[in-house]
């Protein structure tokens, strides 16, 4: 191909998005420095054994597409949540349901607010609709203000994601405070609220959303995902639970053919059932956390409160110098600003092992000898 692409070809709201791509694990380097992969929210355990078998059977029809509704994960998805089947809609990764979100309900100029700092496609899916993201600042304590959000909305207002727990802060809203949101968000707008980490959500105390969401007068949407607690951010399986048959079938018009593939259906729908499984990530995932975060606090950080599967503490010294440091010795971690802070780091629960190494080497960068 010769030229230079014409900017008249491309719309003015995509011209203006830059080229991020997903930040991925590196390969091993071998035992003496292995990868610890603490900056993905990953799960440290591959799937149940049950699931890869599932996964591997499913390979055997591959010549065939595979069911695009799903119907076999989403009426077990019914069951376990008590939401109605036809109320339930599937994607790939609880991601794609944010930009259906995003699809179904912006135009050029239409305002949607998403808490900060939050999850990236927030504001990717938002610019894309060229509308105007209204960031709304996250409590000291890394929960999501809902006192803020609410006095955010406007009348241009047509979209609202809030999450808890929160990405990248962990933070957990309280019963009450959902209830609060509800209540008090106005009905002609929908809300999203973002559940990618709600199996740590529960085994933290944290309450059951669906009852009071039900609460609210207007549309809404709980997503969930199977990337996190079940091990399966490899197959990239999502779900959202709404609240109509109308509003979901906004989202099966929109939904791309076919987005979730056969493996990726029969891994989600077997993960359902090995709830053994899912106890022992949960517990694993609580005891690591309260370690690393004891850990860091006695280093001098300040950790924020935690109901999902990694940390978040406010450093010290700079946040991106301590991961530049870390990632020469093969230890991955998200670095972020916090206002009037040297910055934030987000440290994923991996193993035991990742937890001692990470402890070991963030001590020798802050206290060395």
């Amino acid at each position: 191909m010769t030229g230079r692409m014409p900017d008249s070809v491309v719309t003015p709201r995509i011209l203006r998005l830059e080229i991020v791509p997903p930040q991925v694990t590196p390969p091993d380097l071998g035992a003496d420095l292995p990868v610890r992969s603490l900056h993905l929210n990953e799960s440290p355990f591959p799937p149940a054994p049950a699931v890869v078998e599932a996964m591997r059977k499913a390979t055997a029809e591959l010549n065939r597409y595979p069911d695009h509704d799903g119907k076999d994960l989403v009426a077990a998805l019914a069951q376990r949540t008590g939401a109605s089947a036809e109320n339930i809609v599937i994607g790939s990764g609880s991601n794609e349901l944010l930009y259906a979100s995003a699809d179904i309900t912006l135009d050029a100029n239409d305002e949607a607010i998403a808490p900060v700092p939050g999850f990236p496609t927030y504001a990717k899916t938002i610019a894309m609709r060229g509308a105007v993201h209204v960031g709304v600042a996250v409590r000291e304590d890394g929960v999501v203000d809902i006192e803020r959000t609410l006095a955010a909305v406007t009348p241009r207002t047509r979209l609202v994601f809030v999450a808890s727990p929160h990405n990248p802060t962990g933070g957990l809203l309280g019963q009450a405070e959902i209830e609060h949101l509800v209540k008090h968000l106005p009905d002609d707008l929908l809300l999203h609220f973002d559940e990618a980490y709600y199996e740590f959500g529960r085994h933290a105390g944290g309450p059951e959303s669906l009852p009071l969401l039900a609460q609210r007068r207007g549309p809404w949407i709980a997503t969930r995902s199977f990337s996190k607690a079940y091990g399966l951010a490899g197959v990239r399986v999502g779900y959202g639970i709404t609240s109509s048959r109308e509003l979901a079938d906004f989202y099966r018009k929109i939904r791309v053919n076919f987005s979730i593939n056969a493996i990726a259906l029969a891994a989600a729908r077997t993960a359902l059932d090995q709830e053994t499984h899912l106890a022992a990530l949960l517990e694993h995932t609580a005891t690591e956390r309260r370690q690393l975060s004891l850990g860091l606090q006695q280093l001098g950080f300040r950790a924020l409160p935690s109901a999902a599967n990694f940390v978040t503490v406010i450093t010290p010294r700079p946040a991106a110098a301590i991961a530049a440091e870390l990632k020469a010795k093969n230890i991955f971690v998200l670095a972020f600003p916090w206002p009037g802070t040297p910055g934030a780091l987000r440290i994923t629960i991996g193993s035991r092992e990742d937890t001692a190494a990470c402890l070991a080497a963030i001590g020798g960068i802050v206290q060395p000898t």
